[in-house]
């Protein structure tokens, strides 16, 4: 019997508009970090949190398109083997979405989380 999973598309709501709260969050404390980092020489200089912020960036979107290609695997073999159902069809596109940008959220709440403390 096929594991039962929550609903796609209402999770990927929820979770967007989570992940706006803790982008805005994140913007707050950053914004005059980025700020300051420009204002001396017109340019953006290598600061640890610029640094730390464009690995993150990078290696949540890797995370995230494996994590979006092991969806699609996992929904084509349900789909193939008789496991899914035609109603679930339609919530694929959600759950591939979800599945890929679940490393992306991760991130934007641990941010938040991390320069709220800082302060």
């Amino acid at each position: 019997m096929a594991r039962k999973r929550r609903n796609s598309a209402f999770g990927l709501a929820a979770n967007l508009g989570l992940a706006s709260m803790h982008t805005g969050i994140t913007l707050w404390y950053r914004w005059p970090m980025l700020a300051a980092a420009c204002a001396a020489t017109g340019e953006a200089r290598n600061t640890p949190e610029m640094a730390r912020m464009v690995s993150e960036k990078a290696a949540a979107m890797v995370e995230g398109v494996l994590d979006a290609q092991k969806e699609m695997f996992r929904l084509a073999g349900a789909a193939a083997t008789g496991r899914l159902d035609f109603a679930d069809f339609a919530e694929a596109p959600a759950a591939i979405a979800e599945a890929g940008l679940r490393p992306a959220f991760r991130a934007v709440k641990a941010n938040s989380r991390r320069l709220s403390r800082k302060v």
